[in-house]
């Protein structure tokens, strides 16, 4: 059945840890006390979390959310449960990103764990109510196996599907969903042991991240293209639990392009006293997940002087490919000093779940 539900009460079954990441987040300790769950894509789906709200100013997400909560048979379906709520509703109510931090910063298991951080802000104790009805993150089996969490980006990304490298399940449902809309893409987030994104509590998940978006608005055509992909991917989970009941589960292989987070973040040109000093060039705004070539203009100084990729300088390895870049002049991470990050592309093949 489907829950709809703005509030967050205590989940009442445990679950494992998945993975979801962000990019900016750099690697972390060892998750401990973490068992292994029977892998989604061989097990039934029995709940899925929307959540909408995560930054309150994403205003595409936030109103999908709502009408999902307010027409619940949307997301209704016979084999599993479908619960939508929005997780930082004080920031929906400001039209911010987030009130003291950010709540999608604020899922580390080690810091859901521990009980003064925790409670150290607003963001962090909403952080321990959602991981309660989500998970929690700490226990052997998810209460909700599969976790969307619906976010707009100022970039533009189009709609990209962020989820962990061993993700199978999420980049099954990716691959399906990339088959009914050519501006879907799949990205993955570093490998590491622990990640502070909400789709982690769960046992499988994904960002369901769309842009460009400005902050406090809605965008027709990203909103209508995302609630008819959303929808898809829940009619998918039906069909995928329906095999497994039947017992006609075949497995086969396919290859899907992906890009991957190379760890990689550059600033913005600043003054020698830490200021803005330049902005993106016109010839990179606007076009992530376009190659960068060693040369390319990156960056136009407000003075008019033009600063070029060059790979030595940021930092790219030796031996690294063709890179891409991603979260071009992202409005939210000005205060993080990241004007766009870099990825790689490659492809990723796994099994998937067919008709026997």
């Amino acid at each position: 059945s489907a829950r709809a539900a703005p509030g967050v009460a205590p989940g009442n079954s445990a679950r494992h840890v998945s993975r979801a990441a962000h990019l900016l987040e750099e690697p972390h300790d060892r998750r401990h006390g973490l068992e292994e769950a029977a892998a989604l894509p061989s097990s039934q789906v029995k709940r899925v979390a929307i959540v909408g709200g995560t930054h309150g100013n994403e205003t595409n997400g936030v109103y999908l959310a709502r009408h999902f909560m307010r027409s619940p048979d949307l997301v209704k379906r016979p084999s599993f449960e479908t619960e939508v709520f929005l997780s930082n509703e004080a920031a929906v109510k400001q039209n911010t990103r987030y009130v003291e931090e950010d709540l999608n910063r604020c899922y580390l298991l080690a810091d859901l764990t521990d009980s003064a951080k925790a409670t150290a802000s607003l963001e962090r104790k909403r952080a321990l109510e959602v991981d309660r009805r989500l998970g929690p993150k700490s226990a052997a089996e998810p209460r909700c196996d599969l976790v969307i969490d619906l976010h707009n980006t100022t970039s533009a990304t189009d709609i990209a599907l962020l989820m962990a490298p061993d993700d199978d399940f999420a980049h099954e449902l990716g691959h399906h969903l990339m088959s009914l809309d050519d501006g879907v893409r799949i990205v993955n987030w570093n490998t590491q042991p622990d990640w502070a994104l909400c789709p982690s509590v769960g046992r499988s998940g994904m960002t369901f991240e769309v842009g460009a978006c400005p902050w406090g608005c809605i965008v027709p055509d990203l909103f209508q293209r995302s609630q008819k992909l959303l929808v898809a991917l829940l009619d998918y989970v039906e069909a995928h639990n329906g095999r497994i009941s039947a017992g006609k589960v075949a497995r086969q292989n396919v290859t899907v392009p992906v890009y991957r987070s190379l760890g990689i973040s550059i600033d913005y040109p600043r003054t020698a006293d830490g200021d803005l000093d330049g902005m993106v060039h016109p010839d990179l705004q606007g076009r992530d997940f376009g190659e960068i070539k060693e040369g390319d203009n990156l960056f136009l100084t407000f003075g008019g002087a033009v600063q070029k990729f060059n790979r030595k300088d940021h930092k790219v390895p030796d031996g690294q490919g063709s890179v891409y870049a991603m979260f071009v002049n992202e409005a939210a991470y000005y205060e993080k000093k990241v004007a766009l990050m870099l990825f790689d592309k490659s492809e990723k093949t796994f099994s998937k779940s067919a008709s026997a």
